[in-house]
């Protein structure tokens, strides 16, 4: 794959000559993955956490929740802040937060212990997945980004089945606290990958001079249409599946299903996924991207009715496994909402692509904690209230994403953002 790529960088040639395309790749994947691997592979840990810490399983599930917000608020933070500073030097940072944080959890006493230790992990992490982006807004073109967004994603992508796989092996023959040493060291190689070999990516001469400024660029990115055309589409697809990841433990515990059967019941909804970014990425260079993201929301919303169907049946036993089936329907259309929204909100605002990364991220991932929030206040293990949830995230995409695009046409020529983006409307 990494051989025979031919993405053509644009205004920061140096950065990809002075380092291979082959760990660039995999320094980025690592960045991007590193948020999402640490957080899912505590997910079939979760009953046994609670029992080894003598909690309530909900307030295990409430530390996921938590590292969910820790992860938005470091990326609004991590964003102005690369933009000012540069990027190298800001990823460096936050990796040695997630190295020690990773540590802590590992050897956690009690659960506030682990509570604290999630969110630190989540506050390191946010760097490489908000400034990780940034980098690739900072060497490629928007039709070349895409491109280089949609083959990143597929493997970021694979993090939700290969994260809780790891973690159910690691958690039924190690312990449960084992995955936090794995994301340790996978933190600390990524950190020695950046200092030794990866370059800065935004030189001097295109940095933003006062840090004020930067975070000034704030207020307008929020009164842009634009910005929450694309934003609101990452928060209902991080909002719908997270929500279902926070649900599924007790689902395929009502199911029946051991630990380690129970990782191996992510691996649907990754393929899927993978499927819509290979798919996404091959359509891109054809297709304007706001037609693929419509055709996106038109698979997100079948696979919600399909898993309000299912839910409405009241099906049980094997019957009830056709989960498996379903949410891979919603999450291959995240394969497109995902990649090319996030493309299309870095390279419409490229003069504060890091601030817009990370307000975007911050925002998606504030949707990822509401919708594991709802969740836990729903029935536990009801596939009948998940499904009205997911149907209600669907909903919402579909109609915000055609109200912003009609309030960001109306513009028209005030930022002459607009009028590109038009252009790549349907």
């Amino acid at each position: 794959m990494t051989t025979t790529t031919t993405t053509t960088p644009a205004t920061n040639a140096a950065a990809p000559a002075r380092t291979s395309y082959a760990l660039l790749l995999a320094v980025l994947c690592s960045l991007n993955a590193g948020g999402l691997f640490a957080s899912d592979i505590n997910l079939p840990g979760v009953p046994s956490t609670a029992h080894a810490l003598d909690v309530p399983v909900s307030s295990v599930q409430w530390t996921f929740s938590a590292f969910m917000i820790g992860i938005a608020i470091s990326q609004a933070v991590y964003g102005p802040l690369s933009d000012a500073y540069g990027r190298k030097r800001v990823i460096v940072s936050g990796l040695g937060v997630f190295v020690v944080a990773s540590v802590l959890c590992a050897v956690a006493p009690t659960v506030e212990f682990f509570g604290a230790g999630r969110l630190l992990q989540a506050l390191g992490a946010g760097s490489g997945m908000v400034i990780g982006r940034a980098v690739i807004s900072d060497l490629y073109e928007e039709k070349d980004a895409a491109r280089m967004f949609a083959t990143v994603m597929p493997i970021v992508g694979v993090s939700p089945s290969v994260a809780p796989l790891v973690g159910g092996y690691l958690t039924t023959y190690v312990s449960w606290r084992a995955p936090f040493v794995v994301t340790a060291l996978i933190g600390l190689l990524t950190l020695i990958a950046m200092v030794a070999w990866v370059p800065e990516s935004l030189p001097p001469e295109r940095r933003s001079r006062h840090l004020g400024a930067t975070l000034r660029g704030y207020p307008r990115l929020l009164a842009h249409p634009l910005f929450w055309a694309y934003t609101l589409n990452l928060v209902v697809a991080y909002g719908g599946y997270f929500g279902y990841l926070a649900a599924s433990p007790l689902i395929f515990q009502k199911l029946g299903l051991a630990t380690v059967t129970t990782s191996y019941c992510y691996i649907t909804v990754s393929v899927a996924y993978v499927a819509g970014n290979l798919t996404s990425r091959s359509l891109v260079r054809n297709h304007p991207v706001n037609r693929l993201l419509w055709w996106g929301h038109a698979v997100f919303f079948t696979g919600a009715l399909l898993m309000l169907g299912l839910g409405l049946s009241d099906v049980g036993g094997r019957w009830g496994l056709l989960v498996l089936a379903f949410m891979p329907v919603m999450t291959f259309g995240n394969g497109f909402l995902l990649p090319l929204s996030m493309s299309a909100g870095v390279t419409t605002f490229r003069s504060t692509a890091g601030s817009a990364s990370g307000l975007m991220g911050a925002l998606q991932l504030l949707g990822a904690s509401l919708g594991i929030f709802c969740v836990s206040r729903l029935p536990s293990g009801d596939l009948f209230s998940l499904g009205w949830f997911v149907l209600g995230a669907a909903l919402l995409g579909v109609m915000a994403f055609r109200l912003f695009l009609t309030l960001a046409a109306r513009r028209d020529g005030d930022t002459g953002q607009a009028a590109r983006a038009t252009q790549r409307n349907v």
